[in-house]
């Protein structure tokens, strides 16, 4: 979550509220966007020396806007350049699958349909991000960042989110045409 914030920050200074909504609205499938996770997030880089914060009074209310710090950057880019670790990738619902032929056989089929449901709607929001992708990409945009590859490798992000969900659907639509012809 740390370096996810970092990544954000570096993009624009953002208050906990717009890293909430940012997160909520595009990266809700890749990690948790309670309050209390990035609190704490934000707690801790500020703790580390990541970020700092700036208040301001809103009338009565106070705002408070985290930009990312030197050290911060440097953390960003030590953790962004690392090899990528395939085995970093977790699907705990695999360990129902592999549990399931411990289940009734209608429940099986439920727990399926009710998946398959789920990667529905997975993919709909998804397909949503996408096209908010897009128009973010013809809107006015702050100078000085390379735009171009920063929206390619969010792209890949994207498009590889929008392939693994059509995978897992398929996958488990024929799993399911498999136990309906033989429970």
């Amino acid at each position: 979550m740390e370096h996810l914030i970092l990544g954000l920050l570096l993009l624009a200074p953002m208050t906990g509220y717009e890293l909430q909504r940012f997160i909520r609205q595009n990266l809700s499938l890749i990690c948790s966007h309670s309050a209390g996770s990035i609190q704490a997030a934000l707690t801790k880089l500020e703790r580390e020396g990541f970020a700092v914060s700036d208040e301001t009074a809103m009338g009565r209310r106070r705002k408070k806007t985290y930009s990312i710090t030197a050290a911060g950057r440097q953390a960003f880019s030590d953790w962004v350049t690392r090899p990528m670790q395939a085995g970093k990738v977790k699907n705990m619902e695999l360990a129902r699958l592999f549990f399931l032929g411990m289940a009734d056989p209608a429940q099986r089929l439920e727990a399926i349909r009710d998946y398959l449901r789920q990667t529905e709607r997975m993919q709909a929001v998804l397909q949503t991000i996408r096209e908010r992708f897009r128009q973010a990409q013809t809107g006015a945009l702050p100078p000085d960042r390379d735009w171009q590859s920063i929206f390619r490798f969010q792209g890949y992000a994207l498009e590889y989110g929008i392939a693994a969900a059509q995978f897992e659907r398929d996958w488990y639509a024929r799993l399911l045409k498999e136990l309906e012809e033989q429970p």
